[in-house]
């Protein structure tokens, strides 16, 4: 044994030492077995394995690809050969096919300088090169673009929204849509949103929801040429743009999620949900968005069998595809499966890459509250003690909160996550493997602990008590939106 495998092994020992005997005093029911899972994550945990192969084997996933299709073979046969029960995938449909083509673009009256872009997914293609003067539209809020209206048409619009708060990225993402048909309707032939990420990096994401085509050609632009176009612009000088984008528009196409189970030993009719998006956007091989979170998955899934545990309750695993176009997998999920719902106990939730965990989110449900901290008792001395109330449509638990049932989404250290989300720099080495241990074993502890407890986590929420939610948390004009409520 060499001395970084000495060290790192000292590491594990004395963890688990002090998990075990700082958890015993205060242990809630059921925590012996997840303080054993948590020991088994660390010890014999094959979560960096699953991530590489994922991200590093299949690579990009974006839903409706071929990596898409291997990734799915991948996690069913993984998830077989852990010894899950009734492995299946369930299908939907996506009402419109995409695939990425060439997008190139350069200042005309500048030698053709060639600016670098990429395409947003599931938006059209120009009619032929597309040539206009640029016209700044600041974030493109509504308010940006009626200062501007009468100026649009003929334009190459260039935006530059911030991202620099979670609210910020979440607004950017679901007025994306409506800025297109806005600048469509007022005459502009293309849209150019600036990348918030450094060197040269371009984003790409989904303009709209349920894979509705966008309403006007969309590009991703790196910040540094979106930096000489306002300097040119400041200067008065006459900027004109052409801006060249073939992607492939086609009908109709299945895709599926992935499930398997482990049986609960006394009410195996009530569920605890375990789930992560499958897919990815297409730029990188989505490493942390959202490979880690379907790695934390079958990590948990095999962790709990190695150890021959039955909890009192079913736990699923389910690894969704579709998240990216608008969390299409979890909308089918829920919808397929709402004769379900009165005995799904709890959604959990991995989404935000590798970063070390610090609590929940509880996506408003402050009646949760007091559970939630006894399920994080163990991490306490390890930094895990927070609930965020703050309430979000942007991954898969929100169709199971529209239905009232209490969900869960990992709230972990974000640091390494922006800076490449939806980029080529997506890659498995952002992932810290100690963070990201503590992470999956986060997620499978209390996936064990809930489903293990006497009592249930909660209740669903009444009709009534959902619109209250909703109305208070502002998370309805998201969910309609996303077409989880109509």
């Amino acid at each position: 044994m060499n001395n970084t495998a000495r060290k790192a092994s000292i590491f594990v020992l004395v963890f688990l030492c002090q998990l075990l005997a700082t958890a015993a005093p205060q242990s809630p029911a059921g925590d012996a077995p997840a303080a054993r899972v948590i020991g088994e994550v660390f010890t014999e945990g094959r979560q960096m394995r699953y991530l590489s192969l994922l991200s590093d084997e299949i690579g990009s996933r974006l839903t409706g690809s071929k990596g898409a299709e291997r990734a799915m073979q991948a996690t069913e046969a993984e998830m077989k050969r852990i010894g899950l029960a009734k492995v299946h995938r369930e299908p939907f449909t996506i009402p419109v096919s995409w695939e990425r083509g060439p997008a190139v673009a350069s200042l005309v009256n500048f030698g053709d300088r060639p600016l670098t872009v990429a395409s947003y997914t599931w938006t059209p293609a120009t009619a032929g090169p597309a040539v206009g003067p640029v016209i700044e539209v600041g974030a493109g809020r509504p308010e940006d673009i009626e200062r501007v209206r009468g100026k649009l048409k003929g334009t190459i619009v260039l935006a530059t929204p911030s991202y620099a708060t979670l609210d910020e990225v979440i607004y950017n993402a679901y007025r994306a849509a409506q800025l297109a048909k806005e600048l469509r309707e007022a005459g502009a032939l293309g849209l150019m949103i600036a990348s918030d990420k450094q060197n040269a990096m371009l984003f790409t994401a989904p303009v709209d929801f349920n894979a509705r085509l966008a309403a006007l050609p969309t590009v991703s632009i790196a910040r540094e040429d979106v930096g000489l176009l306002q300097r040119m612009l400041a200067h008065k000088v006459d900027v004109r743009v052409r801006l060249d984008v073939h992607n492939t528009v086609g009908g109709s196409f299945g895709s599926a999620n992935v499930i398997g189970e482990i049986p609960g030993r006394e009410k195996p009719d009530e569920i605890v949900i375990v789930g992560a998006h499958l897919d990815s956007n297409d730029l990188g091989p989505g490493a942390l968005d959202n490979a880690a979170g379907s790695a934390a998955v079958l990590e948990t899934a095999r962790a709990i069998k190695a150890l021959a545990l039955v909890p009192r309750r079913t736990i699923r695993f389910v690894l969704f595809m579709g998240e990216e176009e608008g969390m299409l997998g979890s909308n089918a999920y829920v919808s397929g499966h709402r004769n379900e719902m009165d005995r799904t106990v709890a959604a959990l939730v991995m989404d935000i890459g590798a970063g070390k965990p610090r609590g929940w989110f509880s996506m408003g449900r402050t009646d949760l509250d007091a559970q939630i901290d006894e399920l994080m008792s163990t991490f306490k001395d390890r930094g895990m003690s927070h609930i965020e109330h703050t309430a979000f449509a942007a991954t898969d638990n929100s169709a199971f909160m529209a239905e009232g049932v209490p969900t869960l989404v990992l709230l972990q250290d974000e640091t390494s996550y922006f800076p490449v989300l939806h980029t080529v720099a997506d890659t498995v080495d952002k992932a810290d493997p100690r963070d990201f241990a503590g992470c999956v074993a986060a997620l499978g502890a209390t996936a064990y602990a809930i489903a293990d407890r006497p009592d249930r986590l909660g209740r669903r929420l009444t009709a009534d008590e959902i619109k209250k939610l909703a109305k208070e948390t502002k998370i309805d004009a998201q969910w309609r939106a996303t077409g989880i409520w109509p």
